[in-house]
């Protein structure tokens, strides 16, 4: 019994490290050592500047194709000359004019061989094959819809900034899916646990919980927060409007400042990003171009 009391210890010991090493994805053993790791962003490149104010990006990773929404000049104007490009994974713009007679076309969800795009007051339903409108949504009361995530049922979520209201597009209907009292709602990331969002008017980050039906903040202090993205660690990257990335712990839910071009006046909007080669794909709104960044752990 005395010969295995010393390996029984020792793989207690490794187990309990390894499930501790896991639970903290910013950290890493060194030696007998454990060592706080740091995120950062390296650019690799960016668009030429044609992308006239670029609002969103998705990366559709059946056809490596980033689609890109181009509110072109007034943010809310219903002026008829929006636009969604396509680019590929260079940064080359492969169709400027994918689909053009939008106004001021935002956030971006792809399900079942369709794009979904928000358009002011219109969810607009796009074929992806035959590249063409098939179906609009509108919502009254000028809700200012702003961004989209998508289940993995394929229901397609939509918020609405000036109704503080997230709407659910469901068998070709669309209805309210959850409402709050909320400063500007922006952001959404639909994930097993419930739907992730952003609140650009109280600088909050949250989740709205499907089963109680309830609101609850996360971390605060997050800019004009616009998008999310959820890491295969747990980890979460959000972006402030204004020129703010941001690294949230999904533990502790501590946050760390990746990026600020505030001062050089150019803008982070609603992102999306790679996991295959860890690259952030941020639209820059007036800065006319969408850049790459790589994320790096030193």
């Amino acid at each position: 019994m005395k010969k295995l009391a010393l390996p029984i210890v020792v793989f207690i010991s490794l187990f309990f490290l390894s499930c501790n090493n896991k639970s903290k994805s910013n950290e890493v053993i060194k030696g007998t050592d454990i060592v706080k790791i740091k995120p950062s962003l390296e650019l690799i490149w960016e668009t030429d500047s044609l992308l006239t104010t670029c609002e969103a990006v998705l990366y559709d990773s059946s056809s490596q194709t980033i689609y890109v929404s181009n509110i072109n000049n007034e943010p809310w104007g219903k002026d008829g000359n929006g636009f969604i490009s396509t680019i590929n994974t260079n940064g080359e713009i492969t169709n400027l004019k994918w689909i053009e007679g939008l106004s001021a076309p935002k956030g971006l969800g792809i399900s079942n061989g369709k794009l979904y795009v928000n358009d002011i007051d219109d969810v607009v339903e796009i074929d992806m094959t035959s590249q063409k409108i098939i179906r609009k949504y509108t919502v009254e009361n000028n809700p200012q819809l702003n961004d989209i995530t998508v289940g993995t049922d394929g229901v397609v979520y939509a918020s609405g900034s000036n109704s503080n209201t997230i709407y659910q597009i469901k068998d070709e209907e669309l209805t309210v899916f959850a409402a709050d009292s909320l400063k500007r709602l922006n952001g959404l990331l639909h994930k097993k646990e419930g739907i992730y969002y952003l609140d650009s008017g109280t600088q909050q980050f949250g989740i709205y919980d499907t089963g109680s039906k309830t609101f609850k903040k996360l971390t605060e202090n997050i800019g004009h927060g616009d998008g999310i993205y959820k890491l295969q660690n747990g980890d979460f990257i959000t972006t402030s409007w204004k020129g703010e990335v941001f690294y949230i712990n999904g533990t502790d839910w501590s946050k760390t400042q990746l990026l600020d071009t505030r001062e050089q006046s150019i803008n982070a909007a609603d992102l999306d990003f790679i996991p295959e080669t860890q690259t952030l794909l941020l639209p820059t709104f007036f800065h006319n171009r969408v850049r790459a960044y790589k994320l790096k752990f030193d």
